[in-house]
């Protein structure tokens, strides 16, 4: 048990009266929530069961919540709190070790709790985006200004929790992990983000090649070897090569185009990927416009280099699946060729 895991173990009884409760607050950024009745509920980093009473009320009682700590104390106040509700369960674990199915929640709210795990924030992100069904939300909220928590943070003797990021980062960490922002507000009064995971198409349900797998690589690039040779071994007898009616008339055409057309079918994923890049670079130009600390700027930057190096490997995989085999099909051995430099080039 690390000393932040003891601080609030020993806190929990009197957190209540020393944190305090902003009725009308908490009820207005529930509202911005939009929870839907019925919905299923995750309350992250619950503590007490503060924001319980505000999100049973907005699910009903077709609805469910699930209060989520890893500390033992802080659990048993929001079960005493919450003890005449039925509708609503409790997980004592540790969000990050916390195995949870995918597509299982409606909404995923952090009430004052995301500055703990800035440590381990993109695989926080991910793990929560994973959870959520299509159309569901991450809800991270503060009923305090962002000023104020980090300052109350920052001369916390206890535990080092992180910084709680203006809305513009968070913004570019939720577009990173492939949630839609809707709303977000830094205020004199509260903070509050909320990110949609949008309905995937059947584009997005592609999956990726291993390209970190050196053996699975060099199994490639001896198929495209063996299929090289197999196409010089041919003849012009035995495979009519493909002749464009006007190929005669510009002879030189043929150093710029292949034999085949291409035949990509992750074009929709692929530009829906570069959008949401482009939207990430223009956050980091803003980070620099506004003088931010080089440290954030330059791990904003990695996060592009590797969403860029993300849609290569969309490509390049699209373009083995469909474009050679047409190549191949055509006699094409220059594409062929092309591919294997590619792959050379691409995966180091």
């Amino acid at each position: 048990m690390d000393k932040e895991h003891i601080f609030f173990e020993n806190y929990a009884a009197t957190w209540d009266t020393v944190r305090g409760e902003n009725p009308p607050l908490l009820t207005r950024l529930v509202l911005f929530a939009g929870l839907a009745r019925g919905a299923r509920v995750l309350d992250v980093g619950c503590g007490t069961g503060t924001l319980a009473p505000y999100l049973l009320r907005a699910v009903g009682e077709e609805g469910q919540v699930e209060e989520l700590d890893y500390s033992h104390q802080m659990l048993l106040q929001a079960k005493k709190k919450l003890n005449g509700y039925k509708n609503v369960a409790y997980t004592e674990k540790n969000i990050l070790k916390y195995r949870m199915a995918d597509a299982t929640y409606d909404a995923v709210v952090c009430l004052n709790f995301y500055p703990h795990i800035t440590s381990s924030k993109e695989t926080f992100v991910r793990k929560m985006a994973a959870a959520l069904k299509p159309d569901g939300a991450l809800i991270i909220m503060h009923d305090l200004p962002r000023m104020h928590v980090n300052n109350w943070n920052e001369r916390q003797p206890d535990f080092d929790a992180g910084a709680l990021p203006p809305v513009d980062i968070m913004t570019t960490l939720l577009i990173t992990a492939g949630l839609t922002v809707t709303i977000a507000m830094d205020t004199d009064e509260f903070y509050f983000i909320k990110a949609v995971k949008q309905q995937r198409d059947h584009y997005e349900e592609y999956a990726e090649p291993d390209w970190s797998d050196e053996k699975a690589v060099s199994h490639l690039r001896a198929h495209l070897d063996g299929h090289i040779r197999g196409l010089a071994e041919h003849t012009h007898d035995e495979v009519e090569p493909h002749v464009h009616p006007h190929e005669h008339e510009h002879p030189h055409d043929e150093e710029h185009h292949h034999g085949h057309v291409h035949s990509h079918t992750q074009t929709k994923m692929v530009l829906n990927r570069l959008a949401r890049i482009s939207g990430h670079i223009e956050a980091v130009k803003r980070m620099v416009e506004d003088g931010r600390d080089c440290s954030e700027v330059l791990i904003q930057l990695a996060a592009v280099d590797s969403a860029l190096v993300s849609v290569g490997k969309v490509i390049l995989s699209d373009h083995i699946d469909h474009c050679i085999v047409d190549a191949i099909h055509d006699n094409d051995t220059k594409a062929v060729e092309n591919l294997k430099k590619a792959i050379n080039t691409f995966i180091k």
